[in-house]
């Protein structure tokens, strides 16, 4: 697979060296934090000719790629076991890329110890979605599952309290964030299936004072994630 762009290439040298079977970079192009990340990771590097570069990457690659192994998807029962799993999202019927990029790094910025996704109708860890999420594919893990409502229902047994991000449902203000928790998002255009929703504990909606009806879904991610972390903090901005 070939990944491509600046920083999704750095957080792959920096996390999976062992992955990438070399790094190309553009002829003419100044791209030293690369050439250095690569000699430090023992990764080989290939300048290649531009018109190369454009035919592989296929996307904005700022003159950097990189071929590394199909990515794999995480081990969702061993993350969920352990004693620090405390955050779980997951997407229902993401199937846009930049979105799940976007997403990715939310999860990132604010904790969340895996993110969920449906082995069918929805978008994996694909060279789109990893350079959406600038590198954040490198570091938080991602588990494909067959079957979401069975997963909540195993998320419950664990003493997790699901929420849906619904229209007409709580302000996050009125839950109780403190414990572990899973978050699950739907599409823009069809939201969450009323098969996974009716497995949910609560819904929770973003208050919303403008004119526009919603938030973009990786928008409403970081709203929600930043609330649950905050919480599960202890209310302190650290």
């Amino acid at each position: 697979m070939i990944i491509f762009g600046t920083n999704p290439v750095l957080e792959a040298l920096r996390s999976h060296p062992e992955r990438i079977h070399y790094v190309g970079v553009a002829r003419g192009v100044n791209t030293q934090r690369v050439f250095d990340a690569a000699k430090k990771a023992g990764v080989p590097v290939r300048v290649l000719p531009p018109e190369q570069i454009d035919h592989l990457a296929r996307g904005v690659h700022n003159g950097v790629i990189a071929d590394v192994s199909e990515a794999s998807y995480a081990d969702f029962e061993g993350i969920v076991a352990r004693e620090d799993a405390n955050f779980v999202l997951i997407l229902d019927g993401i199937t846009d890329p930049q979105n799940f990029g976007a997403i990715l790094r939310v999860a990132d910025a604010f904790g969340v110890i895996v993110v969920v996704i449906p082995q069918h109708e929805s978008v994996g860890l694909t060279p789109a979605a990893v350079k959406a999420s600038a590198g954040a594919s490198e570091w938080v893990p991602v588990a494909q599952v067959t079957n979401l409502a069975r997963t909540i229902e195993d998320l419950k047994k664990r003493d997790y309290w699901v929420y849906a991000a619904s229209a007409n449902g709580e302000r996050p203000s009125a839950i109780d964030f403190t414990g572990k928790v899973a978050l699950v998002l739907g599409s823009e255009g069809k939201g969450i299936r009323r098969n996974v929703l009716e497995h949910c504990d609560r819904t929770v909606t973003i208050p919303m004072l403008g004119r526009v009806e919603s938030l973009n879904v990786a928008s409403a991610a970081a709203v929600l994630c930043y609330e649950v972390r905050r919480q599960q903090r202890g209310g302190a901005e650290k």
